[in-house]
């Protein structure tokens, strides 16, 4: 082999010398950010799951309650302590409730807050409604 050979393979190596650092710097942040935002969904989907049994717990109370007032009051009470039981501290934060009888045979709860972030305000509010009938005692005829 000549020398100029050995020359020119050894220009045509030299291209490629530190392009896997170039894209390595390139690529990793957004695989990062990917990630980010794959984790931010999760949490919220969790916190969403976490209102929805939160909501479920305060129409099962309100609706076994006959839609009372008292009965709709503690519905609300008892879905801030399960989504607090249910998602811990955190889970579930700013949690409000609303528990109202609709048409008077039905009661509607809502349950919303925010869910666990990553990095403050970028989660959005999570919200979920559950309605159903009231339950009423009907003797056998």
């Amino acid at each position: 082999m000549n020398p100029l050979h050995r020359r020119l393979r050894r220009a045509s190596g030299d291209r490629d010398a530190g392009a896997s650092s170039i894209e390595l710097v390139l690529y990793a942040p957004l695989l990062m950010l990917i990630t980010f935002l794959l984790v931010q969904f999760s949490l919220s989907w969790y916190g969403s799951s976490v209102a929805g049994a939160a909501a479920r717990e305060a129409a099962r109370v309100a609706r076994n309650g006959g839609g009372a007032p008292a009965a709709l009051e503690l519905a609300e009470q008892r879905a801030r302590d399960y989504a607090a039981s249910v998602g811990g501290p955190q889970g579930l934060t700013d949690v409000s409730v609303s528990v109202v009888a609709v048409d008077g045979d039905r009661v509607r709860a809502t349950v919303s807050g925010h869910a666990m972030e990553i990095v403050g305000g970028l989660a959005p509010r999570v919200s979920s409604t559950v309605e159903g009938p009231i339950e009423k005692f009907r003797p056998d005829r």
